[in-house]
């Protein structure tokens, strides 16, 4: 072979060389380094957006997901148990979920309604207590619609003269029953309360009606005082006095966990957040 010829070989592979190596470069910044940094750039926009949505609690693995779900669990039932304990000790009727629902006729009022009153005017006079005759509750019922108000309302007067008499609190100069007050949840009609309070007025000592705080705490006792208003009515001794309150009974109408908490808030819309 000639050196002319090996010459042109030469050059022809070093120019097809630099040919496969400037066109290696065109591909590689030319093509293939735009999508390596595209690609660089999008793996740590999904870092930065993936630390953020874990960050605000929208993206766990299935494992930190089952124990936000079992300590949201237990947290629940804690509350659910308190809530039960409570009611129970704040409810002033025994037997509360019995009144839930429960008929009441006219005729059984008007029987407890006497009962009452003839058993509690007996244990009065025998403490040296007065109260109201007639425990200001009506014997008189326009139809059995208004047997179970009126029956939950004498509970509630019964509740508070015999814990006054029991306590010795003071003399029982008045009793109003009050209309009665249903909570409800928002804006439904789903009672989770009624209340039920009493304008009372009292006469007696000061130390006896400091005893009526104490009553307020007891369970199947409790009442809370809504406003209450005092006086002197003796100038000779300072310790007697007059006291106008509206006192309260309660009677829980159902168990927390029967209770929707959706129930009352205005549906809003939001925006997809991914899937």
């Amino acid at each position: 072979m000639s050196m002319e010829t090996q010459l042109s070989e030469r050059q022809f592979f070093l120019l097809s060389l630099a040919g496969v190596s400037a066109l290696i470069l065109i591909l590689f910044f030319g093509v293939l380094r735009p999508k390596l940094v595209e690609r660089t750039q999008l793996r740590e926009e999904v870092a930065s957006k993936t630390q953020l949505l874990q960050s605000s609690g929208y993206l766990l693995g299935e494992g930190p997901l089952l124990k936000r779900k079992q300590e949201i669990e237990s947290q629940v039932t804690l509350w659910l148990n308190e809530w039960k304990v409570v009611t129970e000790h704040l409810s002033s009727f025994a037997n509360q979920a019995e009144w839930q629902s429960q008929d009441v006729a006219t005729i059984d009022y008007k029987t407890y309604l006497y009962d009452i009153r003839r058993s509690l005017s007996e244990k009065a006079e025998q403490q040296n207590i007065s109260v109201p005759t007639y425990m200001g509750m009506t014997d008189l019922l326009e139809s059995n619609d208004v047997a179970r108000e009126k029956m939950l309302q004498l509970l509630a007067v019964e509740k508070l003269v015999d814990t006054s008499i029991e306590y010795g609190i003071a003399d029982i100069r008045s009793i109003v029953p009050l209309t009665p007050i249903a909570h409800t949840i928002g804006n439904t009609d789903v009672v989770y309360m009624e209340e039920y309070p009493l304008r009372v007025i009292f006469e007696g000592p000061m130390s006896g009606l400091f005893r009526l705080w104490e009553a307020m705490f007891q369970k199947e006792k409790a009442m809370l005082l809504r406003n209450i208003a005092m006086e002197k009515t003796s100038l000779k001794n300072a310790d007697e006095v007059r006291m106008t309150a509206t006192l309260s009974s309660f009677l829980f109408m159902e168990e927390a966990e029967k209770l929707n908490p959706q129930q009352g808030k205005a549906i809003v819309k939001t925006k997809a957040r991914g899937h």
